[in-house]
Order: structure tokens, then C-alpha cells, then sequence
């Protein structure tokens, strides 16, 4: 199995129907089931509808993790799908306005801190402009620094499927920002 000790005795406990186990994998998970649901549905209320049925199908389905890989992989794979649940339910797709990124350090100064607060909501208008599905393989493996095999693991798609697209998606927003960049520099 490829999970931690504590990890082993949390799943255990889960397999047996502990609410304290239950209690402890939200409190462990939820910010990075929440951020994978956000990504793919683009819309607060029915990521956090989503991400809440992804720990109750988890807790269903616990018996069910075989540990072939690691644990949140499998929970990750969980929340992507039950995402696409959410989006073949609803008749069409929202983008969200206010697709934010943490502000990474606290010793810059405002001036930085503004420039960067800028340049990351440039780049979540960027990523918001791509298909849900380039969004959740750019977001999987750039922002939650996914590894090429857990994304594989997550969407099913197969290793050179996502690197194709991850190519592509990386290619498509550099052309989304040529775009934004000639037409700012028109006037």
C-alpha cells in the first residue's frame, strides 16, 4: 500500500466504520478535493455540493481502495468524476468570476504583491478560457503539482493522452496570450 502509517490506521479505521476516521480524512483532504471540484465545475456552490459527495462516496466506496496507488489519487480520481457528474447533470456550463490563487509569501512588498496578485489573475482568466477538460489537466499538474502518473490516475487517460494534451493546453493558452498581448499593445 502506498499511503503513510497514520494514513494505513485512518483507512482501517474507515473499513470499520469510524466517524472520527471520517472526521479526520475531510479535515485532511478537503481543501484538495474542494480546489479539484472548483476547477472542473467553475462554480463555488456546486463544488462544495461536490466535494461533500465525493468524502460520502469515498466512505461508501472505502472498501473498495485496494491500494495500488496512493490514497489520495484514488480520492482525487473520486472528486474528478463525481465533477463530471455535475457538469452531464447541469444544462450548461458557468464560468466563474473570481478563479483565485493564494498569494504565495508574506515579505513582499504591496507593490509586489499587487504585480503578483495581476499577473495570477491574468492567468485565471487564461486557464478559465480553456476546456474543462485542458483545465483540470492543467490544474491537476501545474497548480496541484500532480505527477503526469497521478493525473493519469485521476482522469483515465493514459500517459501519452495527457501529455499530448497537457502540450496542447500549454499551447493554446501561450496563443491566448500572444492574443491578449498584441491586442493590448494596439492602442
Amino acid at each position: 500500500m502506498k499511503t503513510n502509517r497514520k494514513e494505513d490506521n485512518i483507512i482501517l479505521q474507515l473499513k470499520n466504520g469510524s466517524s472520527s476516521a471520517f472526521r479526520w480524512l475531510v479535515n485532511e483532504y478537503q481543501d484538495y478535493v474542494y480546489s479539484i471540484c472548483l476547477s472542473i465545475l467553475k462554480n463555488k456552490m456546486e463544488a462544495e455540493e461536490a466535494a461533500q459527495d465525493t468524502f460520502l462516496k469515498c466512505y461508501k466506496s472505502i472498501n473498495k481502495f485496494n491500494g495500488k496507488s496512493k490514497f489520495s489519487t484514488w480520492l482525487y480520481q473520486i472528486a474528478y468524476r463525481t465533477s463530471i457528474d455535475f457538469i452531464r447533470k447541469r444544462k450548461h456550463t458557468q464560468d466563474i468570476d473570481d478563479f483565485d490563487y493564494a498569494i504565495a509569501g508574506t515579505t513582499n512588498t504591496v507593490e509586489e504583491n499587487l504585480e503578483q496578485k495581476e499577473l495570477q489573475q491574468q492567468l485565471a482568466n487564461v486557464i478559465n478560457q480553456l476546456g474543462s477538460e485542458e483545465r483540470i489537466l492543467i490544474t491537476l499538474f501545474y497548480l496541484q503539482e500532480k505527477s503526469v502518473k497521478e493525473v493519469c490516475a485521476i482522469t483515465n487517460l493514459n500517459e501519452s493522452n495527457v501529455k499530448v494534451k497537457l502540450y496542447r493546453a500549454r499551447k493554446k493558452m501561450y496563443d491566448i496570450m500572444s492574443q491578449t498581448n498584441s491586442e493590448n499593445n494596439k492602442f
